[in-house]
This record gives structure tokens, sequence and C-alpha cells, in this order.
């Protein structure tokens, strides 16, 4: 007769729990980010173009979307970097520039997330560039 042991039970959520929990927080994220035209009424259209490449330069994604007034003013890119979990957030600095009234504008962010590419303490460093031109409505 051979001698099996039970097997022990994961403490934590499984993997499928946790990967529920990121998208309805994700979900949960756009929803209270408000619509461009209850943030922003006299803008019309949002063209976002984002680049996002290594510190050596290479590129590894760029994207383009155009926004409506009924979108979520959800502006959240992530690092497709060495660190596997990194995030960008240009709502903030495009805000500030919508609320200027500015039809243009760029800006800049760097992942300071750790880097899982064998070097101890280094982090992934990736660049990404946001560019964005605004249509606004006339006063």
């Amino acid at each position: 007769m051979a001698f099996y042991r039970k097997k022990r039970r994961k403490a934590g959520p499984s993997k499928n729990d946790e990967k529920v929990r990121r998208a309805q927080t994700a979900e949960d994220n756009e929803r209270n980010a408000g619509t461009l035209s209850t943030r922003f009424p006299s803008l019309r259209s949002l063209s976002v173009k984002v680049s996002i490449a290594t510190p050596q330069g290479v590129v590894l994604e760029e994207s383009q979307e155009t926004y409506g007034p009924n979108d979520p003013f959800f502006l959240e890119a992530d690092c497709p970097g060495s660190c596997g979990s990194g995030s960008y957030d240009f709502a903030v600095l495009i805000a500030q520039s919508l609320t200027n009234l500015q039809e243009r504008g760029s800006a800049q962010m760097t992942c300071a997330q750790p880097s899982y590419s064998g070097a101890a303490g280094s982090v992934c460093g990736c660049i990404a560039k946001c560019e964005f031109t605004a249509e606004i409505a006339p006063s």
C-alpha cells in the first residue's frame, strides 16, 4: 500500500480570481474617469499618438487613437519592456494641457519598474512619448 499525502491548498486567491479582479479594476477605472465631454465641454475630439521605445532607441510599440466626446477619458498604456508590469498614465498630463485650452502637446515618461532581464538593481527604462491634438469648439 502506497502512502499519499494530501495536497496543501493555496492560501491566496487563484490565478483566475486575480485575473478577473484586474479586469474589473480596469473597467472601474474607465467608468470613474468620466467622458471627454463631462471633463472638457468644449472639446470635440482628441487624437493621441503613443510611441514606446527601449533605452537604446528600438521602437517596441506605436499606436494612434482618436477619442470622441462620449469616449471615456482613460489614457493609459502598458509597458511592453523587460519589466512585465509597468504602465504609463497620460491622462493627468493631457488634462493639464486641455485645461489651459492647448490644442497640441506632448509628454514623455520613463518606466521605473524593476527589470527582469537579469541585471541586479536595474530598472526597465523604456521611454513612452505621447503627442496629442485636440479639436476645441470656438467659444
